[in-house]
């Protein structure tokens, strides 16, 4: 059984725990919605997110680290508000780990790193395990 989970790079940079291929992994997410991407990413199941205190939604995911493609987009300033980047290209490259801080790539950032999970449980989380600061 496996599952698809989208880590945004910011979350890592900020706060997260660097893991590599072959980790035993255990998450705080939230079901996905659409990622906003030009790329091809298949379909993603979850939501890394380290920084919501709405517990009531927050799932407990632990599994193990099957692969890991970092998601590079370039970006270009929206029609309707031209302060907000839209990413208008842009593509995956396969990783051994996640550690944030990542170089570009042909003048692309890295917006996030696309993580399949094997071996993996969810639970819902408890009040006591959201203790975001």
């Amino acid at each position: 059984m496996k599952c698809t989970v989208f880590y945004d790079s910011w979350q890592m940079e900020c706060c997260g725990t660097p893991f590599s291929v072959g980790d035993i992994v255990k998450w705080l997410v939230l079901k996905a919605e659409q990622l906003n991407t030009p790329v091809n990413v298949g379909a993603i199941n979850y939501c890394y997110e380290a920084h919501s205190f709405d517990w009531q939604n927050i799932f407990v995911l632990e599994g193990k680290v099957e692969t890991i493609k970092i998601l590079y987009h370039s970006y270009a300033p929206s029609e309707n508000n031209p302060r907000l980047l839209i990413p208008i290209g842009g593509k995956t490259i396969d990783a051994e780990n996640a550690k944030g801080f990542d170089k570009k790539v042909d003048d692309m950032e890295a917006s996030g790193y696309i993580v399949v999970l094997n071996e993996y449980a969810i639970r819902s989380a408890k009040k006591e395990e959201v203790t975001f600061k």
